[in-house]
């Protein structure tokens, strides 16, 4: 087998466990960025299913690689281009190990390199997440990251504002949903449900083999749309409504769900719905349903936000053993 081969093989799903821990190699710059093609191909793809560990630890290597590289990401538009879309993995990482620093450090070097590389995906792709760093609390029950809807507001404006070639109906889908949860945090009623009937509206015209923005949109799978309308419904008080949203949501994913990570973002929200609505079976039943999916996907993120929830089930109904046993497994202290 030939040097570029096994490289490439490694870069398989299966294979970015190995890939992750073989250290540095010494590698020509074409092979740089011939590899780093392929890995950042691979990695967005299992982002959703593997371990986000071994994302993190697989996106680092390929990131070393195209440092590495003499000149290629100052000399060359598609090293930046890869450069940048493997700090954005990085970021989206970084949300799930609860690493709120490296997360916004990850995203401003993306967008160092999506400047130089002159891609307008990637440039109206960067203030989505951005945005949204500030709309969640980065570090669930630890305090310092609370949401900041007035500069996830400016992120969602921003990306708007960017134009040019190619255009992508799924990133507009993002930007206005991103605005929808903004304007629920900011107690702005008529104006999220405008940004979220525009969100919808545009989605209902995306074609996912003709939108070149479509692999960077966070809106896919196609549940993550319901998931959001159901964060901005919560936001605005209309917990039935909500719950509605996540029980699509959870039909769409069962249809396209792509791993743990998913799950780590659906089930606990169906938590914060049970809270409102004071319904201690459904509460009891999306517990145990947002554990799996923080095991399967290593999020410690989605895991802390269990914990959160768990502390205000116990208070609500003190008096349900379940819940006890339940915090004495995933370790919740009183």
């Amino acid at each position: 087998m030939q040097r570029r081969e096994a490289l490439t093989l490694l870069a398989g799903g299966s294979g970015l466990a190995l890939l992750a821990g073989m250290g540095s190699l010494s590698l020509t710059r074409e092979e740089a960025l011939s590899i780093a093609q392929t890995l950042v191909g691979a990695l967005w793809r299992t982002s959703w299913s593997e371990d986000v560990e071994t994302v993190a630890q697989a996106t680092g290597w390929v990131l070393g690689v195209l440092e590495k590289a003499p000149g290629l990401l100052k000399e060359s538009k598609e090293g930046a281009q890869l450069a940048a879309e493997g700090h954005l993995i990085a970021a989206i990482a970084a949300r799930h190990l609860v690493q709120p620093e490296e997360r916004l450090r990850h995203l401003q070097q993306a967008e160092q390199y999506a400047r130089l590389a002159n891609d307008v995906l990637l440039q109206r792709a960067l203030p989505y997440y951005q945005g949204y760093s500030y709309v969640w609390n980065l570090a669930p029950g630890m305090g310092g990251y609370e949401p900041q809807p007035a500069k996830a507001l400016l992120c969602f404006q921003r990306g708007l504002t960017v134009k040019g070639e190619p255009a992508s109906q799924t990133q507009d889908v993002g930007l206005f949903m991103g605005l929808a949860e903004t304007y629920s945090l900011l107690r702005e009623p008529k104006q999220a449900v405008k940004a979220l009937m525009q969100a919808e509206k545009s989605y209902a015209r995306v074609s996912p083999g003709e939108d070149p923005g479509y692999a960077l949109a966070d809106v896919n799978p196609p549940y993550r749309v319901p998931l959001a309308r159901a964060r901005v419904l919560l936001n605005l008080g209309r917990a039935n409504e909500a719950l509605s949203a996540l029980e699509e949501s959870q039909r769409l994913y069962q249809v396209h769900g792509q791993g743990g990570r998913g799950l780590a973002d659906l089930q606990p929200k169906r938590m914060a719905v049970a809270l409102a609505l004071g319904d201690q079976d459904l509460f009891v039943e999306a517990l145990q349903a947002s554990v799996e999916g923080v095991q399967r996907s290593g999020s410690r993120y989605g895991r802390a936000e269990v914990k959160q929830l768990l502390r205000q089930g116990q208070a609500r109904w003190p008096q349900v053993k379940q819940l006890e046993e339940w915090a004495t497994q995933i370790g919740v202290s009183a």
